[in-house]
């Protein structure tokens, strides 16, 4: 089975003034992440997947398994299970290695249900899966009894955690040790990372991502040091959440040569003030990425 490795970048959705996907410019960030990202992660939350349609995730997955030699991860997102599963049936054809399945939005099911969601999905695939539970923007929180059932599904090989509460780290790793936890959150990987954390999914590693591959890799041989990287980069862990992810993100790319600060509606660029604060904390760190 693939392994994605500590470090998975959830990569933006470049648009043109069209706001039709700009696939020159997701090559060139492509390549830019393949040098510090263990995998990638296609429209995810990062990538504005509630405004693609399923032809466009399909040739957004076609085309980064042409570009990148690293493993893409296609995200699944859905408040249907029947919607779900034709998307992974389509999604499977582009041969992407693997699935970011998140929990169901506004629906809010209960715990049962939600096993029942993971575990239908996890039966029409082989590929690995990674359980994507974001409570803040899904109305939903998985509980730590739910994960730890879900985790002994042969093919359920993680869970990306967006959850501020990180003693649940602690509780589903004292129940299965064995099972991949991956932050969602860029300025949590440290702490998670020291209960036990294989990495983080990170849009942060847009910008830093050497220093973030570092400070994940560096923790159990020299924990000073991935703690140093942490507070150096603690501005940008805030700055790129200052308003709705990827507002930010896209606009931080702007200022190191990338043209992709265009999104599609309802999210909206930068303002004037948010903009002027991304690029105080870009110009601050920009001698240590």
């Amino acid at each position: 089975m693939v392994n994605f490795g500590n470090v998975i970048t959830a990569s933006i959705t470049p648009f043109n003034e069209n706001l039709e996907i700009d696939f020159k410019e997701f090559e060139k960030l492509l390549l830019h992440l393949e040098n510090h990202s263990d995998s990638i992660l296609v429209f995810g939350t990062t990538g504005e997947s509630p405004t693609l349609s399923l032809e466009e995730k399909i040739k957004i997955s076609e085309f980064a398994k042409k570009t990148t030699k690293l493993p893409v991860i296609a995200n699944i997102s859905s408040n249907s299970t029947e919607k779900s599963l034709k998307e992974l049936e389509m999604l499977e054809k582009t041969d992407v290695d693997g699935f970011l399945v998140t929990t169901p939005y506004y629906n809010r099911p209960p715990q049962d249900a939600l096993y029942d969601y993971f575990s239908s999905i996890a039966s029409k695939t082989s590929r690995p899966i990674i359980v994507y539970n974001i409570p803040s923007r899904t109305g939903v929180d998985l509980e730590v009894t739910t994960i730890v059932e879900l985790s002994k599904i042969k093919n359920i090989i993680g869970l990306k955690q967006s959850h501020s509460d990180i003693t649940k780290i602690s509780e589903i790793l004292s129940l299965n040790p064995s099972f991949n936890i991956y932050s969602g959150d860029d300025i949590l990987t440290l702490p998670a990372l020291s209960l036990g954390a294989k990495g983080v999914v990170s849009v942060c590693s847009h910008i830093a991502g050497n220093m973030i591959k570092k400070m994940v890799t560096s923790f159990k041989t020299n924990p000073e040091e991935s703690r140093n990287i942490h507070y150096s980069l603690y501005k940008l862990f805030k700055v790129l959440f200052i308003t709705t992810n990827p507002i930010p993100v896209k606009y931080a790319l702007t200022l190191l040569g990338f043209n992709v600060n265009n999104l599609r509606p309802p999210l909206r660029k930068a303002s004037q003030e948010e903009a002027q604060k991304i690029k105080e904390v870009i110009e601050s760190i920009t001698t240590k990425i």
